[in-house]
């Protein structure tokens, strides 16, 4: 059977007998594993630009009971800005192994695809602080998902108010009588919690211009990689390790 899908390259491998492996993010299958010739990748065919990373392709695939294979290809949008500035090349990259990560074989995710798309078109025109739009982008899959932190009373007790911290491991926020003492806590004058409230209810065309303190920034970066740790067992990235490297 033939079928025909938007589509972004996640990850690819080499494989044997001039063979690579793929893992496709398309808009209407899902995450999706594609074998493909190598000759697709050479020179300046049309097919071999849409396995770049960061592209947006129209893929035409083969499936059969062993799963897919590539035929042609096209490139749609090319985010070739992203590839030439190395932060941005490194958030997205985290990116694209993060999607990877969080998503399940073969279920569709069109939230997650425009999110992504999302992601590309602002983080190609953003000029510094890219690390903000990649907690964005977490913040925003997390809710997809259906992890998202309570943040609008106390996890334990109920208790509504605005004297909140947050606590990772609990899963949001916490009133101070129930905080205790934990190395998981933010306690923050920085108003983490309005901040991820407001990330959560506009649009990353909305947020691409916004930019945090550092100190916040980097408070916000960490929150969100416990998070997803905690909640998403998303952990050891290899880009990620790039990242902390910086």
């Amino acid at each position: 059977m033939q079928v025909s899908t938007r589509g972004i390259i996640l990850r690819q491998t080499k494989t044997v007998n001039d063979m690579r492996m793929l893992t496709l993010f398309s808009e209407q299958y899902g995450k999706i594993s594609a074998a493909a010739k190598n000759d697709n990748f050479r020179g300046k065919l049309k097919s071999s630009l849409a396995i770049r990373p960061f592209t947006l392709g129209r893929y035409e695939l083969y499936k059969n009971r062993d799963g897919y294979r590539m035929g042609r290809s096209e490139t749609l949008r090319s985010f070739f800005g992203i590839g030439e500035d190395i932060d941005r090349y490194m958030e997205a990259s985290f990116v694209l192994e993060f999607t990877d990560k969080i998503l399940e074989e073969n279920a569709p995710a069109p939230a997650i695809f425009q999110l992504l798309t999302d992601y590309f078109d602002a983080l190609e025109r953003r000029t510094k602080e890219m690390s903000f739009l990649t907690t964005v982008y977490q913040i925003k899959a997390v809710n997809i998902l259906g992890y998202s932190p309570r943040l609008n009373e106390c996890v334990h007790c109920g208790k509504k108010g605005e004297d909140f911290l947050f606590h990772v491991e609990s899963g949001g926020a916490v009133c101070r009588e129930c905080a205790g003492d934990n190395g998981l806590i933010y306690r923050s004058d920085s108003d983490i919690i309005d901040k991820i409230k407001f990330i959560s209810r506009s649009s990353i065309k909305e947020l691409e211009k916004l930019y945090l303190e550092k100190q916040a920034l980097d408070e916000m970066n960490d929150l969100i990689r416990r998070y997803t740790r905690y909640h998403l067992d998303i952990s050891d990235l290899k880009s990620e390790t790039l990242l902390s490297e910086k």
